[in-house]
């Protein structure tokens, strides 16, 4: 038996033994798993991967340039060209997926598990490591002034979530609010705003006297967004699993440990390594990951979902962006597309 096969029988195995496919990969020179990856995609046909991304934040560089740097060493390492496209939301990209019109997509934690439940036969090969760590926080933010104490505070006042896709600007929030006996969908007038920096905004601005974000959305917030440094937290949920980079169904199996080794090369540890994710912040550096790496995930919708589906509430309405559009993004961060 060859020692690809022997790789892709552990790799498909992986959500059940993770640590023997990771021990395999250590004892493999990156060499041979790149000239396996790039076998077993030319093998299937495939000349060009095609990454998807949401752009979950707004700036002068569009998101699939920031990420396009990362993306280059990738290419490099594997031999295969590669771009980036940028979706329009998280369920556009989450279509695309499905659909196979990208190859891999950078999933928020909630994305995937609602992806991986329609369509089992994606999988996950990579998640980044922000800030020295796997897992964020989310964080329930009001302004300082605002006269709100704890979360009981908030009954009937507006509050801002991010999307019904979100992990950080709706899920891990909703689950804590639940924690303390208020229902997100009947006990507080909640709103989507699409991205983290609406939310921090509409906050900012009184537009509602509370919302949802997560830690690296706060800072980047503070720095460019008006009356952002007067916000506070009042509450932070539990950490979260950084994004899910994930391959289409159908993606040669074969190449997904030669995948995961060039993206887990991408470093700050190396010159060439900071230049590419120096765009994207504060990314150190990228770690092998499986799907159970989100079962926590898992766990929290289906406290969520039972607690609300009890409850017989609806979901919170949507706030169309300035130019009349559903700006419905999700959740990601440019540091881990969180």
């Amino acid at each position: 038996m060859t020692a690809w096969m022997v790789m892709a029988m552990l790799l498909i195995g992986c959500e059940q033994a993770p640590e023997s496919a990771r021990s395999l990969i250590a004892r493999t020179p990156a060499s041979v798993m790149y000239q396996q990856a790039r076998t077993a995609i030319e093998e299937e046909g495939i000349s060009h991967i095609v990454w998807g991304t949401t752009p979950f934040v707004s700036g002068p560089t569009p998101i699939s340039e920031q990420f396009q740097p990362t993306v280059d060493l990738v290419s490099q390492r594997l031999g295969i060209p590669m771009s980036v496209r940028a979706g329009d939301n998280y369920e556009h990209v989450e279509t695309m997926l499905l659909a196979g019109e990208i190859d891999i997509a950078i999933m928020s934690p909630y994305a995937y598990v609602q992806a991986k439940s329609k369509d089992p036969g994606i999988r996950v090969f990579g998640s980044p490591i922000s800030n020295g760590t796997e897992t964020y926080g989310a964080y329930i933010l009001t302004k300082e002034d605002s006269g709100v104490e704890a979360l009981s505070d908030l009954r009937n006042k507006p509050f801002g979530f991010v999307s019904s896709r979100s992990t950080s600007g709706w899920l891990y929030p909703a689950s804590r609010l639940l924690d303390e006996g208020i229902d997100p969908t009947k006990d507080v007038k909640g709103a989507f705003y699409g991205n983290h920096g609406r939310v921090i905004a509409a906050i900012a601005s009184g537009e509602v006297v509370a919302g949802a974000t997560y830690d690296s959305a706060l800072i980047q917030g503070r720095g460019e967004i008006d009356g952002a440094r007067e916000l506070r937290v009042i509450a932070r949920t539990r950490r979260i699993p950084r994004d899910a980079y994930v391959v289409r169904s159908g993606f040669p199996v074969e190449a997904l440990l030669g995948l995961s080794k060039a993206l887990s090369s991408v470093s700050n540890r190396t010159a060439e390594g900071r230049v590419a994710l120096a765009p994207l912040i504060d990314i150190n550096g990228f770690v092998r990951a499986d799907d159970s790496m989100y079962k926590p995930v898992r766990e929290i919708e289906d406290k969520v979902q039972s607690l609300l589906g009890a409850g017989g509430g609806l979901l919170p309405i949507v706030v169309p962006s300035e130019d009349g559009g559903v700006d419905e993004t999700g959740d990601s961060e440019p540091t881990a597309v969180e």
